[in-house]
């Protein structure tokens, strides 16, 4: 199956994930005078297209994760449709996720718990989310695991795929 080329103003530039509803792709948007930045897009995948069910839950996945904001969170910063197939924008996190990482070997114990420190920041965080009336929503990842840890070159460690969440309040 072939990268396509575009999805709404974004430029996708390689499939970086795949899953059973959606793909993910590093892409890029332009602006005035040469600016450029990078994004991860999260998009069903083309023959899902129409499926109700399916767009619903990406838009929920989206909307959710508009509301948050957490150092430890992969931000959403984007929604869109192109030719009927959804599509949620994400920061881009330069680096591997927790699974590679393990696969190569144990990290050092500091390493490690500086990554599993972030990631309990980032639950705490969840947990603790309101609505607009200040009553917590009992947020739950419901798929922290490692391949949904990003660990970027700088040295963040981002939760991503907020899909599976469930508001238990």
């Amino acid at each position: 199956m072939t990268v396509p080329t575009r999805l709404g103003p974004y430029r996708l530039l390689a499939r970086i994930g795949r899953g059973g509803m959606a793909e993910v792709f590093v892409a890029e948007r332009f602006g005035a005078s040469g600016f450029v930045k990078r994004f991860a897009v999260k998009a069903l995948h083309p023959e899902l297209a129409g499926e109700a069910e399916l767009q619903r839950r990406l838009v929920a996945e989206a909307k959710l994760g508009a509301r948050l904001g957490h150092r430890n969170l992969v931000a959403v910063v984007d929604l869109g449709v192109d030719d009927g197939r959804y599509y949620l924008v994400m920061e881009y996190i330069d680096g591997i996720d927790l699974r590679r990482r393990l696969a190569a070997g144990r990290p050092p114990l500091g390493v490690a718990l500086y990554v599993v420190d972030d990631i309990a920041a980032a639950l705490e965080y969840l947990h603790g989310v309101a609505d607009d009336d200040g009553r917590t929503l009992g947020l739950v990842h419901r798929d922290v695991s490692p391949g949904n840890v990003l660990l970027s070159r700088s040295g963040e460690v981002k939760l991503a795929d907020l899909g599976l969440a469930k508001a238990t309040h």
